[in-house]
């Protein structure tokens, strides 16, 4: 058994634009999905346990799926920010909630 550590550590620029696209893709889908998800039980749930009527479900279920499309794209802008950053050797900033800061240079 080796138990030696590799003389190179892996480098962050070693990842393909690929594999950036593919990891930030993947952690969208599960933060909005998750969201998209647990807001939308609760959506249902609350209508059937007031007794809400299907205009408050297609309402909300409106509003949870425009927030959820926001999140997925602002955290796939986000992670591909974070990603271009660490390629580069840079610190990590403080996030922002304007997806368009995300998608422009370091």
């Amino acid at each position: 058994m080796d138990t030696e550590a590799p003389a190179q550590p892996f480098s962050p620029s070693a990842a393909s634009p690929l594999a950036v696209f593919t990891t930030s893709l993947c952690a969208a889908i599960c933060v909005a999905g998750g969201f998209g998800i647990v807001f939308e039980a609760f959506v249902i749930s609350v209508a059937g346990q007031f007794g809400l009527g299907q205009i408050f479900v297609l309402g909300a279920s409106g509003l949870v799926a425009l927030s959820t499309i926001w999140l997925a794209v602002w955290c796939f802008a986000r992670s591909w920010h974070v990603e271009r950053r660490l390629r580069h050797g840079l610190d990590v900033d403080e996030p922002k909630l304007s997806i368009l800061v995300n998608f422009r240079g370091d």
